[in-house]
């Protein structure tokens, strides 16, 4: 195979073991925020916080960017809220 396409692989690999990294991470905090919110008896959707992060997502980034990772938080903020409902 190209050695340039191996050598990108391999940051790629790297970046992901670092993504997986920080999600669990993420996870941690969302398991204690859902036993947080239980225990005070708050719904676990918060539509200012979503609204927050993708406002932060368009603050920061081109459009471009942000249509790349709009969806992937879309996602992770799913399955955040499953979480916590456990």
């Amino acid at each position: 195979m190209n050695e340039e396409i191996l050598k990108k692989r391999e940051i790629i690999d790297s970046v992901d073991s670092k993504i997986f990294d920080l999600l669990l991470e993420r996870l941690d905090a969302v398991n204690s925020i859902g036993y947080l919110k239980k225990q005070e008896g708050l719904p676990v959707l918060d539509q200012e916080r979503e609204n927050a992060i993708y406002a932060k997502i368009d603050a920061k980034f081109s459009i471009v960017e942000s249509s790349f990772l709009k969806p992937i938080y879309r996602t992770i903020i799913t399955e955040s809220k499953k979480v916590e409902e456990l």
